[in-house]
C-alpha cells in the first residue's frame, strides 16, 4: 500500500468511494474546493495501481479539520483508514503545528465512531440536525500530546 498527495488524475476514483461509502456524497465543485486551498491536506490510498481510499480536510482556526474519510467497501479491515488519519495526522500535529483534530461524525455511524475511538478522538458535543436529513453529528476530538492551550471552535 502507497499512502499519497491527491493528483487531480485521482478524481474519478474519489469520486467513486464517496458515492460508495456516504448516503449524501460530496459534490466534485466541494472536494476540488478543499484540495485547492489545502492540498497538503488530502491523501489517497493505492494498492497495485489503483485508489481504494482517501482522506480529506483542512484548517480551521489553527485546528486540523478532517472533512472525509472513505475506503472501498472490499478494501476494509486492512488498515488503509489507519494508514490515512496517521498520515494526516502527522501533517497536523508535526508540520502544521495544530493542537486539536476536529471532525463531525454521524450518530449512526458506530463503525466510524468505534474507529475513531481507537484512534484516540473523543467526544466533544452534539450537532443537533448537523447533516441534510437532519440526522445529528457529534463533534470528536483529539488533542496533540503535551499541546498547551484551549481548544478554539467557532462552527459549532
Amino acid at each position: 500500500m502507497i499512502i499519497r498527495k491527491f493528483s487531480s488524475k485521482d478524481l474519478d476514483a474519489v469520486e467513486e468511494i464517496e458515492r460508495e461509502a456516504f448516503k449524501t456524497p460530496y459534490p466534485t465543485s466541494l472536494i476540488l474546493g478543499f484540495w485547492s486551498m489545502y492540498p497538503n491536506c488530502f491523501y489517497v490510498a493505492e494498492i497495485d495501481g489503483r485508489v481504494v481510499g482517501y482522506i480529506l480536510g483542512s484548517m480551521d482556526w489553527g485546528n486540523g479539520h478532517i472533512i472525509s474519510l472513505a475506503v472501498k467497501k472490499e478494501c476494509r479491515g486492512l488498515g488503509i483508514g489507519t494508514a490515512l488519519l496517521k498520515t494526516l495526522e502527522n501533517y497536523y500535529f508535526n508540520i502544521a503545528n495544530c493542537n486539536y483534530i476536529v471532525l463531525e461524525v454521524r450518530v449512526s455511524n458506530v463503525l466510524a465512531r468505534r474507529f475513531y475511538y481507537r484512534m484516540g478522538y473523543r467526544d466533544r458535543k452534539l450537532l443537533p440536525k448537523y447533516y441534510e436529513d437532519g440526522e445529528d453529528a457529534i463533534l470528536m476530538i483529539k488533542k496533540k500530546p503535551n499541546a498547551k492551550g484551549p481548544l478554539i471552535i467557532t462552527l459549532w
